[in-house]
């Protein structure tokens, strides 16, 4: 869908005009299967067409115009069989539906209206035609898992359904050119009363950065001010009307909290919508109706108003209360808000997983051709983009999928087929690298799914929702098992379940990028020049990079690496009681942050520490911290003489701004290295057969040296923090480390003993 909203025109297709639908029910996504049972559907009845030899023809083009409340709705689209004789027009559509045929005509329109209004653009734009005689359309409906047809004439009602479906695609036009209105009148503030010299020169760089490329990528230390320079450049974007959109992706819940708090020092709710969207697991409430028809009339029960509720800041917590009262589930309030949002925070997963991104995909008039998308925390990108496209599944959830289809009734063979799948996850053994016996046995079944999908699709809207998670994950593992040859890894990590899990997303993630109008990219931690340029699938040629400086970091930290120990898996037992004691010594002097490659190291000195001084303060972050919690956590946390032991990678780890300036010391016990496991030695070997120089650097040793860099940068915010870091393992005095260090760190000496250490720890 296209709209100028200085013409007035809107351009569409004809499926997208039929579909169009605001409130609940917005963007709902089809089945997986159902696109491929009507392709193949539809070359049945062509061939049936053809042999009829009354001169049937296929795919015939058509176009029309239809004014509506000011506007003008251009409809473009294919019709399946046309067939003109003797100065008539007969116009077929083929439709596989999820219900058994025949059905009174009544029902078939009333559960599909889109159906009937897409033929009936078809014969409207054919009546427009010059000497255009007698036009007759009919939906020939099919139901695949037998076979069975059913043939319904348009009724007489499609003109009058017509003019209101442009009516109603006017209607949203018109919100879109008062949203651009709005936004053309944004006022342009500043986020800070006082914005340091460096931040203002970065603003500008951005906006001198939007006439070189459409991706840009902005390094800036923490505490810099990324996040507000990112939001402002965008707004600006939206502000000159070269965009219509702003869609932020960051990783965690607490981000996306900050984010839309830097936004309103921007805009106001009344200036701009703004929507947090959440996943929809948060959004679930059990009891509530699933039914279409009942949805759509409780919410008019209720008058919920998206936009509304976008004025008022669409809190989740009050979308799910207002669900739950109206008997509307809150997903559709928000996919329906979605549609007037201006800016949406959320999740990479929404632009990068298959799956996830028909959440915004389908929303009406989503246009990624019209979107600035800016992407906090940019180095995590390529790593999330593979976790993105990787498919997991193990024996109990399978079985569990192949119960619920028995007990919902679905076709035999889906029943049989996923209990197949179940049995085969269970006789599975753990294996770094599937067996060539049980990779054919696996491309069997995937196999088996897709062809029975397209032979019995299910209506997964009668299905729970664990159920239609089910279904989509067969879907995807018969597409994928197909392409895993190349850049996938098809291994068991434990007997019973399976992974196909991909090893560089790069080419995917540079055509998702490529996608959108503008893109920002955002890190403090690039790494080596053109890694991550390389690692998003783009050219570094063609990628404009903006560096920003803060003067004021240089000289904050006072970095040592402690050569005493050595924090290896196979050695850190016998180092444990240095550690402990060193914590003890810095604590000394006011709270330390101690920050471990994992939750089992930082509990195990945790409780060296208890055991050495049973009166110290230690608080162990807690596992599944949601934003709330975090911030309780830290300030319960930060008393006098505080150890925090926290988790290299984690919330507080990278992604929290609570830390700075109310840390003395730090300690990093260790680099945090991947797990040495099938994954990460097949990413290891795939660096190899590129021919890499130092391939476990790569796989191992860049990544967990950017979880150290970005936990350190979240000490110094401002200007006038310091911190003191301890680099604690001998480790980090290594080149191959020590070289991927962020450079305002400085040359950190070496301590080597305990005079070396009492002298460094006793500095003020």
């Amino acid at each position: 869908m296209r709209i100028d909203v200085k013409a007035r025109r809107i351009e569409v297709s004809a499926q997208e005009f039929a579909t169009f639908r605001p409130g609940p029910g917005a963007g709902a996504g089809g089945s997986p299967w159902r696109a491929e049972a009507g392709r193949q559907w539809h070359e049945t009845m062509r061939k049936q067409a053809e042999a009829e030899g009354a001169g049937w023809t296929f795919e015939q083009p058509i176009t029309c115009e239809i004014v509506a409340l000011g506007w003008t709705v251009a409809i473009t689209g294919r019709t399946d069989q046309w067939l003109e004789a003797g100065g008539s027009i007969r116009i077929r559509e083929i439709k596989t539906v999820s219900v058994s045929l025949p059905r009174r005509p009544e029902y078939l329109h009333g559960r599909y209206p889109h159906h009937f209004l897409q033929l009936g653009a078809y014969c409207h734009a054919a009546r427009l035609r010059p000497d255009a005689g007698e036009v007759v359309g009919e939906l020939v409906f099919v139901d695949p898992t037998d076979g069975s047809k059913q043939t319904v004439p348009l009724p007489d009602t499609a003109e009058g359904d017509l003019l209101t479906q442009a009516e109603t695609l006017a209607a949203h036009a018109e919100n879109r050119r008062a949203s651009h209105a709005r936004l053309l009148a944004l006022p342009d503030r500043l986020p800070f009363k006082e914005p340091r010299p460096e931040w203002l020169q970065a603003c500008a760089d951005l906006d001198q950065a939007t006439m070189e490329s459409p991706i840009r990528l902005m390094v800036a230390p923490t505490g810099f001010g990324k996040t507000s320079a990112a939001l402002r450049h965008g707004l600006s974007l939206l502000r000159s009307g070269r965009a219509g959109r702003l869609l932020y992706l960051t990783g965690k819940g607490t981000g996306q909290i900050q984010v839309l708090a830097e936004l309103r020092r921007l805009a106001k709710p009344g200036e701009l919508r703004a929507l947090v969207l959440r996943p929809r697991s948060e959004h679930e409430i059990d009891g509530l109706p699933d039914d279409p028809e009942e949805i759509r009339r409780n919410w008019a029960r209720a008058a919920i108003d998206p936009q509304a509720l976008l004025a008022d800041g669409a809190e989740l917590r009050r979308v799910r209360e207002l669900g739950r009262l109206a008997g509307v589930p809150p997903w559709d309030i928000t996919k329906a808000m979605l549609g007037h949002a201006e800016v949406v925070i959320c999740d990479y997963n929404y632009v990068f997983s298959p799956r996830n991104r028909s959440a915004l995909e389908t929303v009406p008039g989503w246009n990624d051709g019209d979107t600035v998308l800016v992407v906090d925390e940019a180095h995590n990108l390529p790593e999330r983009a593979a976790e993105c496209l990787s498919l997991r599944d193990d024996a109990q959830s399978a079985a569990d999928f192949a119960f619920t289809l028995s007990a919902c009734k679905a076709p035999a063979p889906w029943c049989a087929t996923m209990q197949a799948w179940a049995d085969y996850l269970h006789r599975l053994p753990k294996a770094d690298v599937v067996s060539p016996d049980d990779r054919a046995e696996a491309l069997a079944l995937a196999e088996k799914m897709s062809l029975l999908g397209a032979a019995f699709p299910l209506d997964t809207d009668t299905l729970p929702e664990e159920a239609r998670a089910g279904v989509w994950n067969a879907a995807l593992w018969s597409q994928r098992l197909e392409e895993s040859d190349l850049g996938w890894l098809l291994w068991s990590p434990k007997p019973g379940l399976l992974n196909l899990d991909c090893l560089s997303a790069a080419k995917a993630t540079g055509e998702r990028l490529g996608a959108f109008a503008h893109v920002l990219l955002m890190t403090a931690t690039p790494g080596p020049r053109g890694a991550l340029a390389a690692e998003c699938g783009l050219d570094p040629d063609t990628l404009t990079k903006v560096d920003a400086v803060a003067p004021w970091r240089q000289e904050a930290y006072t970095v040592a690496i402690d050569g005493r120990v050595d924090t290896r898996l196979k050695t850190r037992d016998a180092h444990a009681n240095r550690t402990a004691d060193s914590l003890l010594k810095l604590a000394e002097e006011g709270s330390v942050a101690a920050f471990f490659p994992s939750y089992r190291y930082a509990e195990s000195i945790a409780t060296e520490v208890r055991r050495l001084r049973p009166d110290a303060v230690v608080a162990l972050q807690p596992r599944g911290l949601g934003p709330d919690g975090t911030a309780r956590f830290v300030e319960d946390a930060l008393g006098r003489n505080t150890i925090l032991c926290l988790i290299l990678g984690g919330s507080l780890g990278e992604g929290v701004d609570m830390l700075g300036g109310r840390i003395r010391s730090a300690v990093v016990v260790g680099p945090a290295l991947p797990e040495v496991n099938a994954l990460q030695e097949a990413r290891r070997k795939m660096h190899v057969q590129d021919g890499a120089e130092d391939a476990f650097a790569l796989a191992y040793v860049r990544p967990g040296m950017r979880k150290v860099n970005q936990a350190l940068g979240r000490l110094v915010r401002a200007p006038g923090h310091t911190a003191r870091v301890l680099l604690h393992c001998r480790r980090f005095a290594d080149e191959t480390y020590k070289n991927l260090l962020s450079t305002e760190y400085g040359d950190p000496e070496v301590l080597m003993d305990e005079d070396d250490f009492r002298r460094w720890a006793g500095r003020s």
